[in-house]
């Protein structure tokens, strides 16, 4: 066969061939083909060949020689898989028929590590021009009805009824592709339409019932607000009728204590003028009294000078007083003897007592030594015993701080568990509800309920890592169960929708939830396992490993340059899944290719398990437990110590009192000692007192006598002066009456004056009290008019109420507060308005403490809300309008699309049930409809079929109909569809496979006697079947071309084995003409 591919022929007849045929197709070094030529017929090419000999590499080059993708052959789509074994470059060439232009020569170059290159008539194309040129000529290579590859004839078999509506738009008619296309966008995008408006009435709805929910909020709010404000007026009245009142009780004491104030003065000025008037008489008194005075005395000197002289008692006063003072004196000596001796006796009796106490004293200074040694010992038994103290008082301060970190504990387990919840609710708020609901009503289960956000401990901050890729989000919410009975109670009547599971007491493997990671794995780098890095309950762990395998996860860090060995060595333990280095790696088998693929991808980030609380336990019991031990011991501990410090304290107490008992006999004795010898030191002392006093009775005898003497000489000088001092005597005693009768008369005057002052005094007193009782008046009724004036200022803002002293401002702001008040009927009664404010303070008392108290918050939250229903709500009639607008428009499109479509069907429908009567078995074709017209997306293609007598016609399904009848059905079909496929050529891979001797013997003709035909499309189409065998007796016509494919070596191996006339010795054996 010759390289140079310009030397390759062409058919005789290529001018014949119509425009898109294929004239020849050329392959070098591609798939099986070292280099092959193959010159096609214009009709019916029939390429037979056992399998492996390389049928299916022709359809292969002639997909990828036309522009098709890899992806259609449903083999490798790596193109460079396509060049032939051990070389390096390779190509595949089509020549393509056109009366017009001529032969279009299209080749693809395929080179390792280059991209595919192409070529059109020997110049340099691109993909893009030969899908142009395919398109031109209608040639469908990613039409399954027209190009149906080995590998994809059972996709084509089971692809479902609205993927072969597409298929056979496709093949029979671009034009109603097109069109479905552009009605699929078009219902894409009434859908979206729908969505806005599902969205938007989703949205209204919420507007309207979060509008309904703060509703009596917002009534509340407003009925409270109305209330404040009737309140507010009441009060403002009030304000404005006490400060009114108050002013008119401020003028009116006012004048009260004005009118007290000018009587009093006048009282005043009446007492002041009796008061120098007085003052007068009074300085007269005393000048006549001092007369009076000065005169007495005179006249008393007279006649004292006059009696002494003349006093005849004098002489026997001064002997007696002599006689008197000499008998004093001796009596005192005596009494100073007596007392002498007296005091000499008690001396001795002190002497004689205090030698006695002396001796009682005997052996006091052993004892005060003895008691001093004792004092120090009780003194440092003290010490011990205070240090014993402070040691019970910092075991209570233990025993405190104890009791303290108890209480936090507890509190920080409630508020780990608080914390845990949270999350579960925001990953499931059915099962936050649930679980709420469980711990509720835990006494009605039979056992423990776990979940894995509320029962799981993690080890290490680097496990949260590990569960998040390894625990999938559904069993994060796991409710793991030890009874079926529990399961049916927390699933029972609940309006929650939760994931459980049962893992019972005979399903927990101890083994699996205790193990270790092997020898041999930690040889390679693994440290643990992932069931290793937390701590559960047992039912709950034995969950997750069952079901993420936690149990057979290994973590380590790995050596990245031994990878390949190490894969091996994981997957000889049958290791699936590990972890290292931050990636995860999964091992899996090929199910095309003997060999492990081995996939890896960086570990997420701890985005749940990162939480602080899923490193701490829930439930503190067991710590609680110890803590409670420690708390008891040191309890016990402290009542001990309090015990034996109590005894020791009672010990020393008794001690002392023992010795405080003879101490106070000591100190008695002591005492005894001490006031003798006091009593004996001052008698002693007494005693040198009156020693040292004298008496001499001589010089008062004496005295006597010389007293006698001077009393007789006295007596005769004074009996010579008494007549002059007579008369002067008795005229003082005149001058003295004159000035008394003066005197008398100013006092009597005085006395009168006094009267009347003492009058007037009493009234200044009483209006003294009148003025100061209007004064406090006054002060109260100016206090009470400030605080009005103050309740004015801050309810009214007004200074006062006095119209004509008002400024322009406050007079238009008092106009109003008037004119609302008559308004709103505001009592003008100071009884009723106060209990119209009573009433008012009581009712919204009542509206505040109804539970639904609303703000200003929600009245604002209520006002965008009407807004935004108002806006959702025109934006919801628009799309309304909208969607109706698209659903007429998209509706007119499709009803026309669909009559054409189902025109179509009907002929392929006629076709298709001749083709099934020719087999002796029914068969149809019709359109499936969705129950929404407008779902074009929801439209397919129907075969129903029955291939036995006496039987209803079923679907056509991979789960109904055998292999061979899905491939007699679906060639039927294709055979039918391609009356109205007007292609040039087509290529179907082992279609017959599966398929009985008698059909596919049926087939062969129909598809003859098809292509013999005088009308038709299929009388004009090239056709490429491609199959492993060649029944006998097949109508094999001159227009049929049988080809027949050997797997060659080398370019004479065809020669040497005779191929030709072997082929025509089976065609005459079995009675085909060659």
């Amino acid at each position: 066969m010759p390289q140079d591919p310009s030397e390759e022929l062409l058919p005789p007849n290529y001018q014949d061939f119509p425009d898109g045929s294929l004239l020849r197709v050329v392959f070098h070094n591609f798939l099986t083909y070292e280099h092959t030529s193959f010159i096609p017929t214009a009709s019916l090419n029939m390429i037979l060949g056992h399998n492996g000999s390389g049928k299916s590499s022709i359809i292969c080059g002639i997909c990828l020689a036309c522009g098709g993708s890899p992806k259609t052959l449903g083999r490798s789509e790596k193109i460079t898989e396509y060049i032939r074994h051990g070389c390096q470059e390779g190509y595949v060439e089509v020549v393509i028929a056109d009366n017009v232009k001529g032969p279009q020569t299209v080749r693809l170059t395929i080179r390792v590590g280059k991209a595919p290159e192409y070529k059109l008539n020997n110049s340099h194309a691109t993909q893009s021009d030969i899908n142009d040129l395919r398109k031109h000529y209608n040639i469908q290579i990613d039409n399954p009805c027209a190009f149906l590859a080995q590998d994809k004839v059972k996709s084509f078999s089971e692809q479902s009824s609205i993927e072969l509506l597409k298929n056979t738009e496709k093949a029979a008619s671009d034009d109603l592709d097109q069109r479905h296309r552009s009605l699929m966008e078009q219902r894409k995008d009434s859908m979206t339409i729908e969505e806005l408006c599902a969205t938007s009435e989703k949205a209204k709805k919420h507007l309207e019932d979060t509008r309904t929910k703060i509703m009596p909020l917002v009534e509340n709010y407003r009925k409270k607000m109305a209330l404040e404000s009737k309140l507010r007026l009441l009060e403002k009245k009030m304000a404005c009728m006490e400060f009114q009142e108050a002013d008119e009780e401020y003028a009116k004491e006012q004048k009260i204590a004005d009118n007290a104030l000018v009587e009093y003065r006048k009282v005043e000025a009446k007492i002041k003028a009796s008061a120098d008037e007085i003052e007068k008489l009074e300085e007269r008194i005393n000048k006549e009294a001092r007369a009076i005075a000065g005169t007495g005395n005179s006249a008393r000197e007279i006649l004292a000078n006059f009696q002494s002289k003349s006093d005849k008692h004098m002489a026997e006063n001064m002997l007696a007083d002599a006689k008197s003072k000499l008998d004093r004196v001796k009596k005192e000596a005596e009494i100073h003897i007596r007392e002498v001796e007296k005091r000499r006796n008690a001396i001795e009796v002190a002497e004689t007592k205090w030698k006695a106490a002396l001796d009682d004293l005997n052996g006091y200074d052993e004892f005060m030594i003895e008691n001093d040694r004792s004092e120090s010992e009780f003194t440092a038994i003290e010490r011990e015993l205070n240090k014993e103290e402070e040691k019970i008082h910092h075991k209570k301060y233990e025993l405190s701080s104890l009791e303290r970190r108890r209480a936090g504990e507890g509190k920080a387990s409630k508020d780990n568990r608080n914390e845990r919840w949270n999350m579960l609710d925001q990953l499931s708020s059915d099962a936050g509800e649930a679980w709420d609901w469980y711990k509720k009503n835990q006494s009605k289960f039979k056992g423990e309920i776990y979940t894995p956000f509320m029962n799981m401990i993690l080890k290490s901050p680097e496990a949260a890592k590990i569960l998040e890729n390894s625990i999938g989000m559904r069993d994060r919410s796991m409710f793991v169960c030890q009874y079926k009975e529990d399961e049916l109670l927390i699933n029972g009547k609940q309006p929650w929708r939760i994931n459980t599971t049962v893992v019972t007491a005979e399903n927990v493997y101890e083994d699996e939830l205790n193990e270790e990671v092997r020898p041999d794995l930690k040889d390679l780098g693994f440290k643990y396992l992932a069931s290793n890095c937390f701590e559960a309950p047992a039912p709950l762990k034995q969950y997750l490993c069952n079901v993420a395998g936690l149990n057979k996860i290994p973590v380590g860090s790995l050596d990245l340059r031994q990878m390949d060995n190490i894969n091996k060595e994981l997957e000889r333990l049958r290791v699936s899944v590990y972890m290292a280095n931050n990636m995860r790696f999964q091992l899996q088998r090929s199910k095309y290719a003997n060999r492990t693929l081995n996939s890896q991808s960086e570990m997420r980030d701890a985005t749940f398990w990162g939480q602080a609380c899923f490193l701490k336990s829930m439930d503190v019991k067991k710590e609680k437990d110890d803590k409670a031990e420690e708390y008891e011991r040191l309890k016990n501990e402290i009542e001990c110590m309090k015990e034996e410090l109590k005894e020791k304290r009672y010990d020393i107490t008794k001690k002392r009192d023992a010795l405080q008992k003879v101490r106070m006999e000591w100190r008695s004795k002591k005492s005894v000692e001490s006031k003798w010898e006091n009593f004996l030191k001052q008698e002693k002392m007494k005693l040198r007192n009156l020693e040292r006093e004298t008496f001499d009775i001589q010089k008062a005898e004496d005295d006597f006598a010389n007293v006698e003497d001077h009393v007789l000489k006295k007596v005769q000088k004074a009996m010579a002066e008494s007549v002059a001092d007579h008369k002067a005597c008795s005229e003082k005693f005149k001058e003295k009456a004159r000035h008394n009768f003066i005197e008398t008369l100013c006092k009597i005057k005085s006395i009168k004056l006094n009267s009347k002052a003492e009058d007037y005094r009493s009234e200044r007193e009483d209006l003294r009290h009148v003025k100061e009782a209007a004064e406090d008046q006054l002060k109260t009724a100016f206090n009470r008019r400030k605080a009005a004036k103050n309740a004015l200022k801050q309810e009214c803002a007004l200074e006062h109420l006095d119209v004509s002293k008002m400024d322009p401002t406050d007079k238009e702001l008092y106009e109003k507060m008037t004119k609302l008040f008559k308004d709103s009927n505001v009592p003008t009664d100071k009884d009723e308005l106060d209990q119209c404010i009573t009433s008012e303070k009581t009712r919204l008392a009542l509206v505040q403490n109804s539970g639904e108290d609303g703000s200003i918050e929600h009245e604002h939250q209520l006002q965008r809300i009407n807004k935004e229903l108002e806006e959702e709500c025109t934006k919801y009639d628009k799309l309304i309008k909208n969607r109706e607008t698209a659903h007429q428009e998209l509706g007119d499109l499709i009803s026309k699309w669909r009559e054409e479509v189902e025109e179509m069907i009907e002929k392929i429908n006629l076709n298709y049930i001749k083709f099934f009567e020719v087999l002796g078995c029914r068969g149809e074709v019709s359109l499936e409809t969705p129950e929404n017209c407008l779902d074009i997306e929801k439209y397919g293609i129907m075969i129903m079929v029955c291939f036995r007598k006496g039987e209803n016609m079923k679907r056509l399904d991979n789960r109904v109909q055998s292999g061979g009848e899905r491939s007699v059905a679906t060639m039927l079909y294709l055979l039918a569809l391609q009356q109205l496929c007007p292609v040039p050529f087509r290529c179907i891979d082992e279609i017959n496979q599966g398929m009985d001797p008698t059909n596919e013997r049926k087939v062969f003709d129909i598809m003859v006697g098809l292509w013999n035909g005088t009308s038709g499309t299929l009388t004009k189409t090239q056709y490429f079947l491609l199959s492993p065998k060649l029944l006998h007796g097949l109508d094999m016509r001159d227009n049929v071309n049988v080809v027949m494919v050997n797997s060659t070596l080398t370019a004479d191996h065809g020669d040497r084995f005779d191929t030709l006339s072997k082929i025509r010795n089976t065609f005459a054996t079995l009675g085909i003409q060659s």
